[in-house]
Parts: structure tokens; C-alpha cells; sequence
């Protein structure tokens, strides 16, 4: 046999690329029985060393869907704890933010005009809670009808200052 046959009868027996079944068989002093067992043994170790292609990135995609769910869960936990008190001369109601938000999407046509039009009669809407370092108000601090356009003039007779609102003596 010449050495052509040697390593295609390499390659049938252990299912090796030509390539690599030539270098083993004269890697081995073209010794059959050598190359073999060398094929055989470097297929073994590429078999416990072949990781599935696919392995990094389902493990990926786990660890990113479970940080996007415990990012959803933190805002879902943020719009629970917090309110938005509605008030006037009196508080009306409080409500979580998260009914205030789905009251708006189901019923946004209702309720943005409500709400534009309730802040020109004095409602404020005040969002409290634990994430709001002070109350954020949303809205006017006097209703459209109570405001003065003239500015307030006081007197004070024991240190003889004046105080007109803007400029202080």
C-alpha cells in the first residue's frame, strides 16, 4: 500500500478530514496503528471540549430577561407605593400612581381634559411617596379666578418698613 491508501484507509476508519489523517500518519512514522490511535484520541478530547454554539447565548439571553424582569418589577413597585393626592381647597382623593396612569390610558379622551381644565379651578395634583424626596406639585397655586393683579401694600410701624412684594426696604 502506498502512503495515499494508508491515509484514506485512515480517514474511513476514524472518520478524520484528510488533513488531519495525513499529519497524524506521518506525524506517527507512518504507523497505522499510531495515527489511529492519535485520531482517535484527538476526537475524544474535541468531543469533551465542544461546547454548544448556542450554549453563551441562551445563558445570555437568561441572565438579560431576568435583569429586564427585575427592572419591570422596581418600576411596577415604584408606581404601587407612590400616590398622587388630588386637592383643592380640600384633598378629594389619593390614589397609586399606578391607577392614576391606567385611568389615563383607558380612559385618556375622559381624563387629560379633566385634568387640564380642573387646574385653571385650583386642583392640584400632588405626587407623595417614598421616591419623591418633597411633594411635586402639578398644578396652579390659586385657582384663575382668585388671583390678585395688584400687589399687596403693608406697613409696619415698628421699624418703619414698607413692603410692597417685590422690593423689600
Amino acid at each position: 500500500m502506498n502512503d495515499f491508501e494508508n491515509v484514506s484507509e485512515l480517514v474511513n476508519k476514524t472518520g478524520a478530514s484528510f488533513e488531519e489523517a495525513r499529519y497524524a500518519y506521518e506525524a506517527c512514522g507512518k504507523d497505522m496503528v499510531s495515527a489511529a490511535v492519535m485520531l482517535e484520541k484527538a476526537q475524544n478530547s474535541k468531543k469533551g471540549c465542544t461546547e454548544d454554539p448556542w450554549d453563551n447565548a441562551k445563558q445570555s439571553l437568561k441572565r438579560n430577561t431576568r435583569a429586564a424582569a427585575n427592572c419591570a418589577g422596581g418600576f411596577f413597585r415604584k408606581l404601587c407605593r407612590n400616590n398622587v393626592r388630588i386637592s383643592g381647597s380640600r384633598e378629594y382623593f389619593c390614589i397609586p400612581v399606578i391607577a392614576a396612569l391606567i385611568s389615563a390610558l383607558l380612559l385618556g379622551e375622559i381624563i387629560i381634559p379633566v385634568v387640564i381644565i380642573s387646574l385653571f379651578f385650583g386642583i392640584r395634583y400632588t405626587f407623595t411617596g417614598p421616591d419623591f424626596s418633597k411633594d411635586f406639585v402639578f398644578g396652579f397655586s390659586k385657582p384663575a379666578d382668585t388671583v390678585n393683579s395688584a400687589p399687596e401694600y403693608t406697613y409696619s410701624q415698628d421699624n418703619e418698613s414698607y413692603d410692597n412684594g417685590f422690593f423689600n426696604k
